[in-house]
């Protein structure tokens, strides 16, 4: 990562962070308001909106840059057929919302969500161009601008949802809430983006069939990841109860700016992958790999350790005695973060290899039902969590072998395990005094929440000191953060 680019990671994981933190400071109040009902309901109904949000979505958002990038296409046609088809799709999504309630709500055999899926309805549509409309700001250059409105309509979000609850005491008003800032965020993405290309009068056909062309393999196999993804809550609430779900659901969270790091680090390097594959430099996409790879687990790993040895008082503090039964679930989903340090995907889609992560995909989420009603029979929730990293598993390593087979390389080439299990001893070094005062000296939640920033501080200067990070990004970000304003 050179140049510019450690900076517009920071900034983009600090604003997905904020909106995760966000989240993740709702979800105690959510838990302790609302009964084991209403908050399955709630939960529910997100896992209907992701799902046909990602599969409405059509992936135009990862091929959007492709298109703005080759010079034969007017950017302006591009962007007014890419927000066309759009809003052609959210109306599309929002028919097939309504059409299938009866269905849905059967499925989760949960009545109640004929109705909060109807006032959902206007939350899908306005959620469908937003991926899209990211994408572009993000191709831009407008990563703060982007930040400052997810942070600023995920408050709004947070206003809402007081409002509803505390105010009416009504999911019902909830669901409409999130409906008015959903469609207000789109808004305001869409008029963020460059007046030069904003616009809505053309919709080239040439233009909307090559896209579609290049989409549709990436978009049937996103169906099948966000399929995998929230098939365990399916097969939950459809297996065991609503109650149960609500448990999982719990326990089933991503830690802010942690969780939000991969995503960032993604969304800034493919575009740099994309080009040094297509100028044949493959040595220089392995080093970049390597160091990525490297660097994202330096920062991920010592964090996850910490969960893992606090798993339950975290819980308990966050979520109440009355959610004991999640920690386990937290515990085991928490183990995503050991493969979320690396696009597994990257270097196949740029060189045009879609259809094997397809078919891996397709092959997996079989394996993955199967999984899940075996394991959610004999273990309940737990086993949903377990069948869900074992999926992970299965495919990071599907997606790593034929990447190394297109770079003709070794998975140590892109992995140093040397530094990343340098990482993890270190953070284990640091994490079991801590853990000792805890059980045997102090025994209160707050020694791990005042102990954290601590540890992390140490790790990360132990981790600079045995040069478990790139010494030359250690200095890149130190300039930009010390940097005195002119």
């Amino acid at each position: 990562m050179t140049g510019t680019k450690p900076v517009k990671v920071l900034v983009l994981t600090i604003g997905n962070g904020i909106n995760l933190l966000i989240n993740f400071l709702t979800l105690p109040y959510l838990v302790r308001s609302l009964s084991y009902q209403d908050y399955g309901s709630y939960g529910q109904v997100l896992i209907v909106i992701a799902f046909l949000q990602g599969l409405f979505t059509f992936n135009l958002n990862q091929v959007a840059n492709i298109f703005f990038a080759r010079k034969e296409f007017d950017q302006r046609i591009v962007f007014s057929t890419l927000m066309r088809s759009a809003l052609l799709l959210s109306i599309a999504g929002a028919i097939f919302m309504l059409a299938g309630v009866p269905f849905i709500s059967g499925s989760f055999d949960n009545p109640s969500l004929d109705r909060l899926l109807v006032f959902s309805v206007i939350n899908l549509m306005g959620q469908i161009p937003v991926p899209i409309l990211l994408s572009v700001l993000i191709y831009r250059g407008l990563v703060k601008r982007l930040t400052a409105i997810l942070i600023f309509t995920n408050i709004i979000k947070v206003g809402v949802m007081l409002l509803a609850i505390q105010v009416f005491n009504s999911v019902d008003l909830l669901m409409m809430g999130l409906s008015v800032v959903s469609v207000l965020q789109a808004v305001v993405l869409f008029y963020c983006v460059s007046s030069e290309i904003r616009t809505l009068q053309f919709f080239n056909r040439k233009v909307a069939r090559e896209i579609f062309h290049v989409a549709t393999p990436l978009a049937l196999t996103s169906i099948l990841e966000r399929l995998v993804f929230y098939i365990d809550g399916i097969m939950i609430s459809g297996m065991l109860s609503t109650t149960d779900y609500a448990f999982y659901r719990a326990g089933a969270i991503e830690v802010p700016f942690v969780a939000s790091l991969y995503g960032s680090v993604a969304a800034v390097i493919l575009p740099e992958v994309a080009r040094l594959f297509y100028d044949h430099q493959r040595d220089e996409i392995i080093r970049l790999k390597r160091k990525v790879i490297s660097t994202t687990a330096f920062l991920v790993y010592p964090v996850l350790v910490y969960l893992l040895f606090f798993a339950e008082p975290i819980v308990s503090f966050y979520l109440s005695e009355k959610y004991l039964a999640s920690t386990l679930v937290f515990a085991i989903f928490n183990l995503t973060l050991l493969i979320r340090i690396n696009d597994y995907q990257d270097i196949i889609i740029v060189s045009g290899n879609t259809r094997y992560i397809f078919y891996t995909i397709v092959i997996l989420t079989i394996i993955n039902i199967g999984l899940n009603y075996l394991l959610i029979r004999f273990f309940g929730i737990y086993g949903s969590a377990a069948a869900f990293i074992l999926h992970l598993v299965m495919l990071a390593s599907a997606l790593t072998y034929k990447t190394t087979r297109l770079m003709k390389c070794q998975v140590t080439d892109l992995f140093d395990l040397r530094t990343i299990g340098g990482i993890v001893l270190i953070a284990l070094f640091l994490v079991i005094p801590v853990w000792l005062l805890h059980a045997f000296v102090f025994d209160s939640v707050w020694l791990i929440i005042l102990a954290a920033p601590v540890y992390m501080l140490l790790f990360i200067m132990t981790g600079i000191k045995f040069q478990l990070v790139d010494p030359v990004l250690v200095n890149q970000m130190k300039g930009r953060i010390l940097r005195k304003k002119d």
